[in-house]
């Protein structure tokens, strides 16, 4: 095999648009849900009115981290700002001039970003590098208002085919996160010997629920220890193949599944997940589709006979975005 063409073909074989058209809509949904998750403390964590005022933001953020909440500081100029990212949010996940809504979103999620640096976190880490991401990717070729343009101006629906090289990094970004989180894990004892877990379930800071009767049974605790180290390092290598792709996926959702009741981190692990969508290939992606949509086509059979079958699962949805109007 040629090097240099498997290396042109990874990065600029032209895919199918259609997973990076799904993860668009749920990444709007995220950001629309961590904007809900900000309004109990607007005012706290963003104005005047709370905890960092007059130069204080700006003098934290540094000169590299400019953000116009630094300057207009009032809870008025802050609830605007909201408002203005949401509508945004919106006109993202809808898919509305996706190249220029998607450089407006990531700018807006950077200015309540850098406002505040002393609440951010892993999720709020995650959006900021996606958002980049999905500013330069071709996110809006499919499922979207720009998609359904096109295909009105085209006069025909055709299978939407992107340049992956964004994706591709967006890839590579899943899977050095699950590997130097796995990494750093294995430098200290509590992840080596088994026992992680067990302080987990007793600290009360982060937890959700009170899950310190597993602490009764040790060898659950190892288990899950090693089992939750061993998912990792796995993810960050068996998502690429297609023989381990299911298995390995199906492991990193029950992973961040069980880390829910354990540990509060809002929206980490279902953007985690759903960055998994990226990996897919036609056929998985169809077949995921068939699968999620299984219960609304059984509920809404009515197909006679003669008529031609109503399409399914991903397909349904591109012909209700792309339908005439």
């Amino acid at each position: 095999m040629n090097p240099i063409a498997a290396w042109n073909r990874f990065w600029f074989a032209r895919i199918s648009a259609r997973p990076l058209g799904v993860y668009r809509i749920l990444f709007g949904l995220f950001v629309l849900g961590h904007l809900v998750l900000l309004l109990p403390d607007l005012d706290f964590w963003y104005s005047d009115a709370g905890l960092l005022r007059a130069d204080e933001p700006a003098f934290a953020a540094g000169p590299l981290r400019p953000s116009i909440l630094s300057h207009y500081q009032d809870p008025t100029s802050v609830r605007i700002a909201w408002a203005t990212v949401a509508a945004i949010a919106v006109a993202f996940t809808l898919g509305w001039r996706t190249r220029i809504v998607g450089v407006l979103l990531y700018l807006g999620l950077m200015t309540f970003y850098n406002r505040n640096l002393l609440t951010n976190c892993g999720p709020d880490q995650l959006m900021m590098i996606t958002a980049f991401y999905m500013m330069l990717a071709p996110c809006g070729a499919a499922y979207s208002l720009d998609a359904r343009r096109e295909a009105r101006r085209r006069g025909t629906i055709a299978e939407p085919l992107i340049v992956p090289w964004v994706q591709r990094l967006m890839q590579l970004q899943l899977c050095l996160i699950y590997f130097m989180t796995a990494f750093l894990k294995t430098n200290g004892r509590c992840w080596t010997n088994g026992s992680a877990v067990h302080y987990v379930l007793f600290n009360h800071e982060v937890g959700q629920a009170n899950m310190e009767w597993l602490a009764a049974w040790p060898l659950v605790v190892n288990l899950m220890t090693y089992g939750a180290l061993v998912t990792e390092f796995a993810l960050a290598f068996l998502l690429w193949f297609r023989p381990s792709r299911r298995w390995i996926a199906l492991l990193g959702v029950a992973l961040h599944a069980g880390i829910v009741p354990m540990v509060n981190v809002p929206l980490f692990g279902e953007q985690m997940t759903a960055l998994y969508l990226l990996f897919l290939a036609p056929d998985e992606f169809s077949s995921l589709g068939r699968f999620l949509t299984a219960p609304a086509r059984w509920f809404s059979r009515r197909t006679a006979a003669g008529t031609a079958p109503e399409p399914a699962g991903w397909r349904q949805l591109e012909l209700a975005f792309n339908a005439p109007r």
